[in-house]
């Protein structure tokens, strides 16, 4: 007769029974600091895959154990369909909304500390010098119209950007941009404690080379796990020209209890002036990236929390998937479609695919594999073009040598970060730098 084991293991696949007693594992499987649970109370599953890539839970440290991880071949293999279908999750401790942000925002030093931050590498542009140049003064007025709650937000300068792809930027007038640096200063972390760690994009210590090495190491643990990959790769269409207002605002709601603060958030979302309709965030703002961060949110943890996925990153609206089976990740796509359309009104890009994993996986500015990383090839091609034009322009005298050795510094830095060395010297064999000589007059 097998004896019952106390404080038993409760996240496989059944509930404990009475009184914690786990009839489901081996003595060898028994945990006895899981502790002593009543059977009156009632029992909430932990849906398995909550934890993060790297085993450490939704805010784990680093992806290096991810190798070590469970035998387990699907992370959602053990749940039922029922749970699913019910949206089952894990009802742990939230952080709580922060409250009293109001006076911390309009504080002197915060808003100082703003303007500096704002005035990083653009000390010298003409709207800087005349904000700084009475800048005590600007800052008080600042103040004293956020505390009246009579500040607007004032005219964006529009341009087109045209790398890697053409984007229409709406930039802020630098004032703004001291009120969205003094906002980001105090709301930013209460944001940030509630991000995966599989997020990666405009957050302090992250990037597209961190996202970049995650993936890698990602494929090289899954490739040692399974042999076989499949790769799910998406992204949002026009993300941040259809973040909805209102649904943001909801999400923002749960982090931020201060409601001057909200009433201040609202005004710079919903009343910017340059896009029409309660849709939509301005690209080139400080507030706009955290933003878009924190409603993305909601699909990480619907991801790690309610799927179970354990390959998963993200970099803004591009996120990727790992599994050994085809059919799972269209199975998972089927319900990420459902989720972005019915609790985001997103939609995702044509471009959305499965595909094996040695095809390479184009992410983050690079095309990825277990074993390496190569530089992408329309990166490769941009670069040529660039250096021929580069060698054009300093054999007429129109580009110094300095600004032609910053854009070699930017790609060589760029080609060091993968497998690239070849491509890097196919790509500066374009630049020649022999300036004409000037005529000599007879």
């Amino acid at each position: 007769m097998r004896l019952p084991l106390r404080g038993g293991n409760w996240n496989n696949g059944s509930n404990c029974g009475p009184f914690a007693l786990n009839l489901n594992n081996n003595r060898s499987t028994s945990h006895w600091h899981v502790g002593f649970r009543s059977a009156l109370a009632p029992i909430r599953q932990k849906p398995h895959g909550q934890g993060c890539a790297d085993g450490t839970g939704a805010k784990g440290n680093r992806l290096p154990p991810l190798a070590n991880e469970g035998n387990s071949s699907s992370p959602r293999a053990a749940s039922s369909e029922s749970e699913r279908g019910t949206g089952a999750t894990w009802k742990g401790t939230m952080p709580k909304a922060a409250k009293n942000l109001w006076e911390k925002i309009l504080a002197w030093d915060n808003l100082l500390k703003a303007a500096k931050e704002a005035s990083r590498n653009k000390r010298f542009c003409a709207e800087v010098l005349r904000f700084n140049a009475n800048r005590e003064r600007n800052l008080l007025h600042i103040q004293a119209m956020l505390r009246s709650k009579q500040w607007k937000t004032g005219p964006f300068r529009a341009f087109y950007v045209f790398e890697p792809k053409q984007r229409l930027i709406h930039a802020p007038s630098f004032g703004d941009r001291v009120v969205h640096h003094a906002i980001v200063q105090q709301v930013g972390p209460f944001f940030e404690r509630r991000f995966i760690d599989q997020s990666f994009a405009c957050r302090i210590g992250k990037g597209t080379h961190a996202a970049s090495e995650y993936l890698t190491a990602m494929l090289r643990s899954a490739k040692s796990k399974w042999g076989n990959v499949y790769v799910l790769k998406a992204d949002v269409t026009k993300y941040f020209y259809s973040i909805d207002h209102e649904i943001l605002m909801r999400i923002v709601s749960r982090t931020i209890g201060d409601p001057d603060v909200l009433d201040l958030l609202r005004v710079i979302v919903c009343q910017c002036g340059c896009i029409e309709g309660n849709r939509g965030l301005p690209l080139g703002a400080l507030t706009s990236q955290l933003l878009a961060n924190a409603y993305l949110d909601q699909l990480d943890h619907f991801i790690k929390d309610e799927l179970g996925v354990k390959y998963y990153v993200r970099y803004m609206d591009d996120f990727i998937l790992l599994h050994h089976d085809k059919k799972e990740l269209w199975r998972l796509l089927a319900e990420i479609r459902d989720f972005l359309t019915w609790k985001l009104r997103l939609t995702l890009n044509q471009k959305t695919r499965v595909f094996p994993a040695s095809h390479g996986v184009d992410f983050a500015g690079y095309r990825h594999w277990a074993e390496y990383r190569l530089p992408r090839k329309k990166n490769m091609r941009r670069a040529k073009k660039r250096f021929a034009g580069l060698s054009r322009q300093y054999a007429a005298g129109r580009v110094e040598l300095e600004i032609v050795r910053c854009c070699v510094a930017s790609f060589v830095g760029y080609t060091k970060h993968c497998k690239g060395w070849k491509s890097a010297e196919s790509s500066l064999s374009k630049l020649v730098l022999i300036r004409k000589s000037e005529e000599i007059p007879e």
